[in-house]
């Protein structure tokens, strides 16, 4: 550090105080942080400090220390945390937390943590590790900061890896439960509304609402489930439970919330061909397709854990983060290991190595690691059941990091991204661990995933996959690193690795739990063809996560609470519609809540459910989706009430056990069986399952078949043809074996049951195979005829073998001893262990498979003849249904053409007695890739002629013995002769058929080697069949044309069996006969009439069986359509439901974004509070230096006052001296608002529009000076909003201040002032609104209409201050008689005439006045100074008049002769001037010095300035110009020439440039009789308007411009005609050609508008009169109220006065008591009240009011009234403020006789030292003794006892010591506040901003005033040597000058006469009594009025508001006032005295 500087000799000599100092010595009081805090800004300054951290610094952990001071300050101290609540603090803080400058890392965090808790829940070692302490026993304090910050979505969701995982750990050990404050922290989390944030959450994010938040972390959505179980207590808060399942409503897909209602898509419906067919086999190709080759999951991968984070389990188990400064790079997954003290209960595995070896060992060794830990925790084969059972997630690790056991972890940091693919590869070539020993699951082999299709293209997601979502092809290295397998629902069970089954039935869940949120936010970006994102996993996360919690409650519920919950809040319709979701794992979870809802139910909800075919619908929803093993589990687990693994052997014997409702839960997996397809393991354990159960449980069977079995059977198999190549013939051979099995196994059910329905199920089955027949699938049709026989035989089989049993044997073997039972399945299990993706690899796999199945028909059999079978059917019926299935089989081998090949499939032994030759069948060799036919239709049809003429036989036999056969078996066929007799017939004909092939009908010769063939024939050929004839002429044939091909025994064969036939007494031709022709011609006629016969047969059976089929197929219509029924109104009703709360979260999206925008309100709010250059955070740097026009406008629409701005002009047009530093400035915390929906004012805006209901709404664009922004106006309840259509486009600067308006407003109706009907670019569609702070607002609309409407609308509303406007004859007739002044009359014409300072095309125009721009001097009554009034500028000179007249003349006669083809715009009317007096030109001309009019011109320029010699430089020039020298300018002036000297100076030093004569532009140069000073020329010039030379022309201008010769034949008589285009009417949409159209649109707005017609006629003249100003009122009480008080009379004579400029002869001092130009004030009024004033207060009333001290005024005004009823303010409530209490409480007295009332509690901080009250805004002002200013916005009402009520309040920083006044100026909005410090500031009011400082103040002010007409203020200070220094300022805070006055002044006030019939005073109360009076024009003393009587100090003093009275109050209290010599019998005004008894 440099060295101090010495003391000086001088400093070092006097150690003794001077006596002076110590008497000087004030005790000092201790101040610390807190108490100086209130005087800079309150907790608002350390707020903005952080913002500002944020903003400067790129450092997380400075940024956390700024947020740290703010919530230890808003922490420890009560005010504080008001403070913060009333500057909205948190929403702040929040609205810099999540934009993207600011970190959001640890530190942050622990910074929240640590502002919301009472203790250290994150703590931070040395070593800068983050450790979360999990035996904290903090408690929630701030539960606003826990609500608003902590738990908002839109702050975590951008922070860095594994933050948000943390927080909500921390969360998580606040309620966990061994804290000894669980149930307080909890009750803190329910009041910061923990659940709904969450919940909202998951619902932002499901509906897509935030482009930031597209996932949530998995650690998260964990959390999420374990706090909502913590916190919904138990027995659970129902209005909680109500929200979870309401979300869950809520989040469903909208697509997929309906119950399926079509029947055709049900799963019942049989769909063998057809469009719903082709996309059935489509999407399961695709699925197979997607789930073999294009999935990249053969193996488990890594889990990388974040960079820098590392695990500490060494730590007590601690969390341990070590943050590296910089965030985690994205491309490493960030899966947090979240490490919790308790052990890893479930599993007994090693303790993990540290982390850093395990990251050296190769990955392989890693795989050995975790195979041995995975066996070791297998071995006893326990399943580990997860959260289903436990409900305690994340006790545990839960995800297992695949390729390591759950506890070590593999940190891949070190990787960089290329080795992450070998990482890859070398783990998916590893085996991974598999279930038991029995399964391992390798890398399958690419080759046998592929199809044989041609290329993977042509496998196209066909449209239909409706909620099926594919799974990625492998997307990126991250997607291929595999995942840890969750179990079915999400937790995760060790003990069980999912079977390819699972994974193919889960492809989502593998993404879900491959790769945290940073993948999903880097790398899966999902392609076209897959639907889903990251989004969803998360969602599907937390929604299984709170199934599995509901179901948990429900499951352990306390029963007084069921029937609240039961049917009231679960409602098993809801969950069919939620079951209808993409994700498996929801299914899951919603299948396991109703299963605990079935748990829990009474008998009636189970009946209901059942009635309303609830499984049914259950299936059909299962429908549209894919099958997956889960899923069939859960039913299964249903079914049997404990978890049941899909190969796991199902146990039997409890079967039986299981009620009947439990039964039914199997009809959903029916569903599931088609679309399992994709996977072929899968459909085959489905299939065999179906197969145990229709074995085991007839009355599963039973159902089953009632809900569709077969339907759903025959879809399969037709889907399963359909996949063609798509599947390995092996797989293909097992799954229709498969599907055999089933309809065999069915068969056997109905075969075997008593009870005709039973034998029914056979005829339908067989039936519907001969529907299947008509497929349009060759594979289909020829297995359908294949199957009927198959059904048919193993039908007669079984009901042989029953008939056969011993029925000794059969008892004993009821119950299969349970090894049996186990060995089939240990075999089936055998085969599926290899579970490759191909399940039959080879032809001995399928024998196996064939053998178990075949095994599995065995038991059922036996278990189905065993006698005990409670339900077997009788030997009756075994008769009858043997007859049937004769005759059903011979018709089938009759009439059916059966392709061979089709056997081979089904080639399977139907019952034990094939057993032994199963295996010898299958070792046939195979040809041609075919195996031979062995079980074929010839078999088939020999075993049916034996079977029959077996039964023959025993007839014949029997018949003997006249007794039945003692065997059963024997006995049945015996009792089925009859049927025999006449179906060997038709076989054996059918069978000889010369139709048939010969060998088939060489089978048929076999007959004749039975012994008793002959009787058997004779009992059968039937003689009216014709049986006989047809035999004999097949045999004939046979023998005569087929001779060579028969060998000797086949001759001899037919030998015989012609022989037998004779015997039988038919007639046969001998083969020897001869072959006459007659004899060939009578066979071939038979023959021919035989085929005839056979097809009239077939045909007819054909149609028998069609109508069957279709009989069958509508059976299940009626079913169908009651389904359907029922399913539409349950979609209804859900739906519905889903609607209310998806609006919930519209809702709530909304208030966020309020939220969001009053927070930026706030922001700008506090910027602009502690900002500027008197406040705490002034950075001069940043802070605007530049001024622009303020558009607000003051009395008769002048605008004076300028506001800061950012001047965004470049420097190239700037003077060198003036330029900025080339690096624009951003404001402070400008990136606060950058956020483009949120451009500054728009937010403030749409925040108030979206808070109240909104009753019209219409387009508009809103037009202002520098834009035309387009946008919306919409009118609410209690006020009207301009909202700009996008932001983004319009947005301009980021600060309110920046150079142009905001695109969005809003005002109140309590605003509107006065609403006009206006023209915009030449059509009558804008309205312009002006509202009481001055600012205007023109819109235009579409068409007149429209604007109608609004402009009704408008008017209709309530609109308590608005004006009723005067007609202009009455305004005329003010002028003319001299009640207002010339430039008033002119400014209310303009307003009339349309002219808008809105519109630059038609700006307001006033008349060039002189003519004299070169003289010293200047004499207003000269008439030649003027201008001529009677012409237009333009013909100033006579020979200038000559040339615009033949001009005239020329375009008249072009106009005549009409359009030429060659001219491209045809003639328009003649006209004199091609240019206009006022256009946007003319305009920015003027104002080119003035900003923000400087960018606008050089925007109309092409960014340039005009040439030097061509720029407004002077005065004298653009006169010259305009008047005679330029042919072209006919420029007039625009109201600033008589009001805003600023324009005309330079302010800002633009460069523009030099002229020809070397001279620079500048300044403008001003005639020298202005004396080179702006404002002088103002006042003269404004003198000038209102001399009386141009009050008696002035009648003639406005005739030209607004009256009768603006157009017309007057018009062209007065020179005065402009061209067409400028005119109202030119209707720009009737020009049809695009090229004139545009031209015309440009002239119109680039040429001018002439204003509307106000008069028709001669405009009457003002009579040579001076202005009659008695009775003159402040300008600023309104037009309207001056004229009341206005009266004229009669002149009194001249009095000889000096002027106030001796160089300008003819102005006007005006009409106020001491003008000199009016007799001498007398003394007309005189009063002691013995107690000094505070002030004196002149009404618009015309009272005086006397106040006391620490008294104000308060009052409201009643509106102005029309000009019709002129005589009119009156005062509608008024009371006294009075302030200085003990208390320091504000009250009031509003009644005379109550006592005063309580106000405002101000704080004790803020002890109130003075006050000010502005009356048409009702705005209270307070100023403090620590030097805050507040302002209170109040408004009136009657339900308070004040009456009026605070609305709001904003402090006001600038002054750093007491405030010892404040002075209002309404008219311009601003408060002038003095303070001890000696600082003056103005403020502005209608922003409540800091203006400006008024400085060079020697010491502190001690009297101030402004100026009513023109805003300029006076300021009084003490001199340094005794007596005063007067300063005037503008309002702009420019000093125009000062004087020093011997006197102390004690008071000032300023007179307040129009401006240009008065130079107005500065009146000073002196300390000796006097009342000088100074010139406003050039602070020279004008006259002193004094009093001898009183030689006191004047303390106070005022004029009144009519300026005939001057009010002073002495400092004894006495009131005198004077008035004018010649006034003295007027009325005087009333005086009302409020001392300071009045408040007691």
């Amino acid at each position: 550090m440099a060295s101090q500087r010495p003391f000086s000799a001088k400093e070092i000599q006097s150690t003794v105080l001077d006596p002076l100092c110590l008497k000087a010595l004030q005790p000092v009081q201790h101040r610390g942080l807190q108490s100086v805090l209130h005087e800079i800004g309150g907790t608002g300054a350390f707020v903005f400090l952080f913002g500002r951290a944020v903003e400067l610094s790129d450092c997380e952990k400075t940024q956390a220390m700024a947020l740290q001071v703010v919530l230890s300050l808003a922490k420890y101290n009560q005010h504080r945390v008001q403070e913060m609540e009333s500057c909205n603090g948190y929403s702040m803080i929040h609205q810099v937390l999540i934009k993207s400058k600011c970190i959001v890392g640890f530190h942050i965090l622990k910074t929240l943590l640590d502002g919301c808790c009472s203790g250290q829940i994150l703590s931070l070692s040395e070593d800068g590790q983050f450790k979360l302490d999990p035996e904290s026993n903090t408690v929630v304090q701030d539960v606003k900061l826990l609500s608003e910050v902590l738990l908002d979505w839109k702050i975590w969701a951008k922070a860095q890896c594994g933050v948000w995982e943390t927080l909500l750990a921390a969360l998580e050990i606040m309620i966990r439960v061994n804290h000894p404050q669980q149930m307080f922290n909890v009750k803190q989390f329910l009041k910061a509304q923990v659940i709904h944030r969450f919940l909202i959450t998951c619902q932002v994010l499901q509906e897509h609402r935030d482009e930031h938040l597209t996932s949530i972390p998995r650690d998260v959505c964990r959390s999420f489930v374990k706090i909502f179980q913590e916190v919904l207590g138990s027995p659970p808060d129902l209005e909680l439970l109500r929200l979870i399942y309401n979300f869950l409503l809520a989040v469903h897909p909208p697509t997929n919330t309906y119950v399926c209602h079509t029947p055709t898509s049900f799963y019942f419906s049989l769909h063998i061909d057809g469009k719903l067919y082709q996309e059935k086999v489509q999407s399961i190709m695709y699925l197979r397709h997607s789930s073999s080759g294009g999935k990249s999951g053969g193996s488990p991968g890594l889990s990388m854990s974040p960079s820098g984070f590392t695990e500490a389990p060494s730590e007590g188990g601690n969390m341990v983060f070590s943050t590296p400064e910089q965030e985690c790079s994205p491309s490493v997954a960030c899966e947090h290991q979240q490490q919790h003290p308790e052990s890893f209960t479930e599993s007994p595995s090693p303790s993990p190595q540290s982390p850093t070896d395990q990251q050296d060992r190769s990955l392989d060794e890693l795989h050995k690691v975790n195979q041995n830990k995975f066996d070791s925790t297998m071995g006893d084969g326990s399943i580990v059941q997860g959260i289903t059972e436990t409900l305690k997630w994340a006790k545990e690790d839960l995800l297992i990091s695949s390729c390591e056991s759950a506890q070590t972890v593999c940190d891949s940091r070190e990787f960089p991204p290329c080795q992450n693919s070998a990482l890859v590869n070398s783990c998916e070539a590893g085996s991974s661990p598999g279930q038991g020993d029995e399964e391992t699951a390798g890398r399958r082999g690419e080759s046998e995933d592929r199809f044989d299709s041609p290329g993977d293209e042509g496998v196209r997601r066909p449209a239909s996959l409706k909620g099926v979502h594919s799974v990625q092809r492998s997307q990126s290295n991250f997607a291929s690193l595999g995942l840890a397998f969750p179990a079915q629902n999400g937790s995760l069970a060790i003990a069980r690795w999912p079977s390819l089954s699972d994974r193919g039935v889960l492809p989502e869940d593998w993404e879900n739990y491959a790769y945290s949120h940073t993948y999903d936010r880097t790398y899966s970006k999902p392609d076209s063809t897959n639907d889903r994102s990251p989004t969803e996993d998360c969602l599907v996360l937390i929604c299984c996560g709170l199934y599995d919690l509901l179901r948990g409650v429900l499951l352990i519920l306390p029963d007084l609470m069921l029937e609240d919950v039961m049917d009231k809040l679960i409602q098993p319709e809801a969950l069919i519609v939620l079951v209808n979701h993409p994700s498996p794992l929801i299914q899951q979870g919603v299948m396991k809540l109703l299963d605990a809802y079935f748990n829990r139910a009474f008998k009636e909800q189970k009946e209901k459910f059942l009635k309303n075919h609830g499984f049914s619908l259950l299936a059909n929803q299962l429908y549209l989706h894919q099958g997956n093993q889960g899923l069939l589990e859960c039913f299964l687990e249903m079914l049997f009430g404990r978890p049941v693994g899909l190969d796991e052997d199902l146990d039997l014997e409890d079967m039986e056990k299981i009620d009947p409702f439990r039964k039914r839960c199997i009809i959903p997996i029916l569903g599931l069986i088609e679309n399992s397809l994709y996977e072929n393991t899968l459909v085959h354990n489905t299939l065999c399952v179906l197969l145990q159960l229709l074995n085991a449980c007839p009355k599963v069977a039973d159902i089953l078949l009632d809900n569709g079995l077969l339907y759903v059977i025959f879809n399969t198999l037709a889907a399963l043809n359909g996949l063609e190549n798509g599947i390995l013939l092996n797989d293909y051979k097992l799954l229709v074996c498969d599907i055999q099995q089933l309809l065999v196994a069915v068969t056997i059910h109905s075969c075997s049951s008593s009870g005709s329905q039973y034998f029914c199920i056979i005829e339908d089955l067989i039936t519907l195979l001969g529907y299947l027949q008509i497929s349009k699938n060759k594979r289909t049709q020829e297995m359908a005829v294949t199957l009927q026989f198959r059904v048919l035989q193993s039908a007669i089989e079984f009901i042989k073998t029953t008939a056969n049993q011993d029925p000794q044997k059969l008892t004993s073997s009821v119950h299969l001893p349970a090894p049996q039972h186990h060995a089939i399945y240990q075999k089936r299990k055998s085969i599926a262990g290899s579970r490759r993706f191909s399940l039959a690899q080879s032809d001995t796999l399928l024998m196996k498979m064939r053998s178990v199945a075949s095994d599995e028909l065995t038991v059922m059999m036996q278990r189905r003849m065993s006698q005990e079978n409670p339900i077997r059917a009788s030997e009756t019926e075994y008769v009858q249904r043997l007859q049937r299935l004769t005759v059903l089989s011979v018709n089938r081998l009759i009439y059916q053409d059966v392709s061979q090949d089709f056997f081979d499939l089904l080639n399977i032994p139907e019952s034990s007695i094939h057993q032994s030759s199963s295996a010898r069948q299958f070792e046939q060799p195979e040809e041609n890739g075919n195996p031979q036919p062995i079980g074929s239709k010839t078999t088939f049809q020999k075993e049916i002629l034996k079977l029959m003429m077996e039964g023959i036989k025993i007839g014949l036999g029997s018949s003997g013995r006249a007794g039945t056969p003692r065997q059963q078996w024997k006995r049945i066929l015996w009792s089925c002769k009859d049927t025999f007799r006449v179906q060997i017939g038709r076989l054996l004909v059918h069978i000889l058929c010369p139709a048939r092939p010969l060998e088939e009908r060489k089978q048929a010769l076999e007959i004749v080697y039975e012994p008793s063939h002959s009787e058997i024939l004779r009992e059968c050929l039937s003689p009216g069949l014709e049986h006989g004839p047809k035999l004999a002429l097949y045999l004939y044939e046979l023998l005569h044309d087929h001779k060579d091909c028969l060998s000797k025994e086949e001759q001899t064969a037919v030998g015989i069996f012609m022989t037998s036939l004779k015997l039988c007494g038919h007639r046969c031709i001998p083969p020897s006969a001869p072959p006459k022709p007659d004899l060939i011609k009578a066979i071939k006629e038979d023959q021919i009439k035989y085929e005839s016969e056979e097809k009239t047969n077939k045909s007819a059976w054909e149609k028998k069986m069609g109508n069957t089929q279709q009989s069958l197929i509508q059976r299940l219509d009626g079913k169908s359509k009651d389904i359907s029924k029922i399913a539409a109104d349950i979609t209804q009703n859900v739906s519905l439901r889903q609607g209310m709360e998806r609006k919930k979260v519209i809702q709530h999206i909304r208030g966020m974004y309020k939220i969001d925008l009053s927070a930026s309100r706030h922001w700008q709010e506090l910027v602009q509070q502690l900002t500027h250059d008197r406040a705490v955070w002034y950075d001069p740097a940043s802070y605007p230096t530049s001024w622009q026009l303020d558009p607000t406008e003051g009395p008769n629409r002048e605008r004076r006052r300028l506001q800061r701005c950012y001047l965004t002009i470049p420097n190239k047009y700037l003077l060198r001296d003036r330029q900025k530093p080339e690096e624009p400035v951003k404001p402070p915390l400008s990136y606060l608002f950058e956020d483009k929906t949120h451009s500054s004012f728009s937010s403030t805006v749409k925040d108030k529009a979206t808070s109240e209901p909104i009753r019209f709404t219409r387009k508009c664009v809103s037009v202002a000076p520098s834009r035309e922004i387009t946008g919306e106006l919409l009118l609410g309840k209690s006020g009207m909003y301009f909202v700009e259509d996008n932001a983004a486009d319009t947005y301009d600067s980021p600060s309110p201040q920046g150079e142009t308006e905001p695109a969005s407003f809003s005002w109140t109706y309590e605003e509107i002032k006065e609403v006009h009907k206006r023209w915009w670019q030449l059509r009558d569609n804008a309205v312009e609104i002006f509202l009481t702070n001055g600012r205007t607002l023109l819109l235009a609309f579409d068409n007149t209409k429209v604007r109608d409407d609004v402009y009704h609308n408008i008017l209709t509303s309530n609109l308590p201050n608005l004006l009723e406007y005067g007609n202009i004859t009455a305004l005329t007739h003010l002028w003319c008689s001299g009640q207002i002044t010339n430039f008033e009359y002119l400014t209310h014409l303009n307003k009339h005439a349309g002219r808008s300072f809105n519109d630059l095309m038609q700006y307001p125009v006033f008349p060039f006045i002189l003519s004299d721009y070169t003289s010293e001097t200047l004499d207003l009554s000269e008439t030649t100074i003027y201008r001529n009034l009677v012409k237009p500028i333009a013909v100033q000179s006579k020979e200038k008049e000559d040339r615009y007249v033949d001009n005239y003349k020329y375009l008249e006669e072009e106009f005549r002769k009409g359009a030429r083809d060659d001219d491209p715009m045809p003639p328009v009317q003649p006209y004199h001037y091609g240019s206009h007096y006022s256009n946007s030109g003319t305009v920015l001309h003027f104002l080119v010095r003035m900003p923000p009019f400087t960018k606008m011109f050089l925007s109309y320029q092409d960014q340039s300035f005009d040439i030097p010699d061509r720029t407004f430089h002077s005065m004298n020039t653009t006169w010259r110009l305009s008047s005679y020298e330029s042919m072209t300018d006919v420029k007039e002036l625009i109201p600033e020439f008589f009001y805003l000297p600023e324009f005309l100076v330079n302010r800002e030093g633009f460069d523009f440039g030099v002229r020809q004569n070397s001279e620079r532009v500048n300044h403008v140069n001003l005639p020298p009789w202005a004396r080179n000073d702006p404002r002088l020329f103002i006042l003269i010039h404004r003198q000038a308007l209102e001399s009386d030379q141009v009050s008696q022309t002035l009648c003639q201008w406005i005739d030209l411009v607004f009256g009768q010769k603006q157009k017309g034949k007057a018009a062209v008589h007065a020179i005065n005609v402009f061209h067409p285009a400028t005119y109202f009417g030119m209707d720009v949409s009737a020009v049809e050609d695009p090229v004139q159209r545009r031209a015309l649109e440009t002239m119109i707005k680039t040429y001018g508008q002439t204003p509307r017609q106000l008069f028709n006629a001669g405009h009457m003249s003002r009579p040579a009169s001076r202005l009659i100003t008695e009775g003159e009122l402040p300008a600023a009480m309104g037009l309207l109220v001056q004229f009341a008080f206005r009266e004229t009379r009669e002149l009194t004579k001249e009095v000889v006065y000096p002027s106030p400029l001796p160089w300008i002869k003819g102005l006007k001092w005006g009409e106020y008591v001491g003008s000199p130009s009016s007799p001498d004030p007398v003394v007309c009024f005189s009063q002691p009240h013995g107690e000094r004033f505070g002030s004196l207060l002149a009404l618009p009333t015309r009272a005086i009011c006397g106040l006391s001290r620490k008294f104000c005024l308060m009052m409201i005004y009643s509106k102005e009234q029309g000009v019709r009823s002129m005589h009119s303010t009156d005062i509608q409530w008024s009371a006294i403020l009075s302030w200085g209490y003990a208390d320091n409480m504000l009250r009031l007295k509003s009644k005379q006789s109550e006592p005063p009332v309580n106000f405002i509690q101000c704080s004790q901080l803020h002890q109130v030292t003075s006050c000010a009250w502005v009356p048409d805004s009702c705005q209270l002002f307070t100023g403090s003794k620590c030097g805050v200013i507040t302002a209170y916005s109040n408004r009136f009402t009657n339900t308070t006892p004040s009456e009026v009520e605070v609305e709001s309040e904003v402090h006001l920083y600038g002054h750093t010591e007491e405030v010892t006044n404040l002075f209002a100026c309404k008219p311009y909005s601003i408060l002038i506040s003095v303070s001890k410090d000696g600082t003056c500031i103005i403020w502005d009011l209608n922003r409540l901003c800091y203006v400006q400082s008024l400085t060079g103040h020697k010491s502190p002010v001690t009297a101030v005033s402004a100026s009513e007409t023109t805003g300029d203020i006076a300021t009084v200070c003490d001199s340094v040597g005794g007596g005063s220094d007067l300063r005037l300022w503008t309002v702009n805070g420019d000093l125009i000058g000062h004087v020093h006055c011997r006197e102390i002044i004690c008071s000032v006030a300023f007179s307040n006469q129009p401006e240009g019939v008065s130079v107005n005073v500065i009146a000073g109360g002196l300390e000796n009594g006097v009342v000088r009076l100074w010139s406003t024009w050039d602070l020279k003393p004008v006259r002193e009025i004094t009093f001898p009587k009183s030689n006191r100090p004047v303390v106070s003093l005022t004029y009144s508001c009519d300026g005939h009275h001057l009010y002073t109050a002495n400092s004894e209290g006495t009131v005198i006032a004077w008035c004018r010599r010649d006034q003295q019998r007027m009325k005087l005004p009333m005086f009302y005295s409020f001392l300071s008894s009045y408040a007691a």
